[in-house]
Parts: structure tokens; sequence; C-alpha cells
């Protein structure tokens, strides 16, 4: 890493209802939610539009591990193993808009899901999605699940500000987006699996 790249870490959590209209709320299918990647990509406030490429290294998990520099932990469910996607996105700014075209690595995980997105100007995020039990804090009610975002950032020290601004903004709209649906899916009687 060189002296100008700056990291950081941030952690954003969301509860999940327990039930909706009577009908609960399971970690299934919160799961399989999470596993619905154009139903993930859509739910980030400045998407555009995405297509998927096709995997550029071998599909089994160990080899795909290795090829992709998957973290320790990320254990990859599924195949393929890496789901590949260029995803555009229309990013507003103070001075100008533009477009910005990523590369994006997917992993479903028996919890959850691991996405590393790669975009210009060197700004890589690694994010684990995972959905667990709720913890409850102090004050907090304990039971139901969790939604929980942990995210690394790593580009220039003087973009860092701007990132970490960029997903300080979105988290609560991405997490309202897949909540609700949770609760929608729900109430019709479809996140009970």
């Amino acid at each position: 890493m060189s002296f100008f790249t700056g990291t950081t870490k941030m952690v954003n959590t969301s509860p999940i209802p327990g039930e909706a209209d009577g009908h609960n709320i399971t970690k299934k299918a919160a799961v399989a939610l999470l596993h619905d990647h154009e139903f993930f990509l859509k739910c980030d406030p400045h998407y555009v539009s995405h297509r998927v490429l096709s995997p550029q290294h071998p599909d089994d998990a160990a080899s795909a591990k290795r090829a992709y520099q998957l973290p320790a932990g990320v254990e990859p469910l599924g195949s393929p193993v890496v789901k590949l996607y260029e995803v555009i996105d229309h990013v507003p700014n103070p001075v100008w808009s533009s477009s910005v075209v990523s590369k994006e690595e997917f992993v479903d995980l028996k919890d959850g899901l691991w996405v590393r997105i790669r975009s210009p100007l060197a700004v890589v995020m690694e994010t684990k999605w995972t959905i667990r039990e709720r913890k409850g804090g102090e004050g907090e009610e304990e039971g139901g699940l969790e939604l929980v975002e942990e995210v690394d950032i790593t580009c220039s020290k003087l973009l860092l500000a701007i990132v970490k601004a960029q997903v300080d903004n979105n988290w609560k709209g991405i997490h309202g987006k897949i909540v609700d649906r949770l609760v929608g899916d729900a109430k019709k009687g479809g996140a009970e699996e």
C-alpha cells in the first residue's frame, strides 16, 4: 500500500422485524434476498444499470478463492463461486455529476453476501453483508434478526472522505429497501420458507 492510499472501516446495522402481519421473517428468507443480486444491485440509490460478466477464473471454490484473492473467512456457496458484474452508477457531486462504471465481484455466503467493488481512481470497497440473530444492547430488545454491513474502503487519501460520506449517506436507504422487501414478502406469505 502506498503512502497516498488510505483505508477505513465502517459497520452499519439495521433491525429486521420478526414478523409482518402474523408471518415470520426468517433468516433463510433474508439470506435468500441478499443472494438475489439483481434486487441487491438496484437497492443502490445511484444505480443506473448492470450487466453480467463471464467468470475469469476456475469455478471450484479453492481455485476461485486464490484467483480472486478472497479474504479469510469468505467461504463461497454455489456456482459460479464468484459472480461478476459491470455496474453503472450516476454519482452526483458538488462540482459535476458523473457516470461511474465499476466491476463488482459477488460471493454468496451461508449467512449473507460478500461484495468487492472496483471503481475508477483505484477505489476498492469490500463489504460483507450478514444476517444474524439480534443481540439486545442497552435499552434494546433482544431477539429477532439484524442486517449487518461491514465495509472496508481503500482508495487515495484525497478521495477517502468523499467515498466514506457516500457510504454513510446511502446505507440507511439501502438497508431500508432490503428490510421493506422482507416485510412485503412476509405479508404475502413468502418470507417464512
